[in-house]
């Protein structure tokens, strides 16, 4: 199966979980204690290598700090073993090891330690992975984002390339 069925299954098997913009309802009928609903809200991201401009890095969060969401992480290596990293804003990073010919999936709550996994993280590849997908998914308030950047990566930095948005410059 080629790179490209495997990620649009991917895709498509985290769209029927969160779905697009997924709300979660807590309490919205406002007749016990005042409180308003809570929404949740997902945000999708693919990244590639072969892509024109490449892509090298992932930067995956929520607008709001110190707010809670889960990550989800797929990256495939085809042809040789590779890698991804998680990478956090104080320099410390979590890798995850994908043997040739297969897909490594991961799911980490994130948001609870200032400056360190809020408001975001940088997801990067290394050796064979040339495809990855991260998704998030904001629990407690907070808008989720998640993009693919071209611009250099190296170490636990990031810098947005050219088109690419600010959130990308990372820290």
């Amino acid at each position: 199966m080629g790179r490209r069925w495997i990620i649009a299954l991917l895709c498509l098997a985290l769209v029927s979980l969160y779905g697009p913009g997924t709300v979660v309802s807590a309490d919205d009928d406002d007749d016990d204690n005042g409180n308003k609903a809570a929404h949740s809200k997902a945000a999708h991201s693919l990244f590639f290598t072969g892509s024109t401009p490449a892509d090298t890095h992932m930067v995956c969060g929520l607008t709001k700090k110190n707010k809670p969401y889960t990550l989800n992480i797929s990256g495939s290596a085809n042809v040789t073993n590779g890698s991804f990293f998680i990478r956090f804003r104080d320099g410390d990073t979590m890798g995850f090891n994908v043997p040739a010919g297969s897909t490594y999936s991961t799911t980490h709550a994130l948001g609870g330690v200032p400056d360190v996994d809020t408001p975001s993280v940088m997801i990067n590849q290394e050796g064979g992975v040339n495809s990855m997908m991260a998704s998030v998914l904001a629990k407690d308030g907070g808008k989720a984002f998640c993009t693919h950047c071209t611009g250099g990566s190296s170490g636990a930095t990031g810098t947005a390339g050219t088109g690419d948005p600010a959130v990308c410059n990372f820290p």
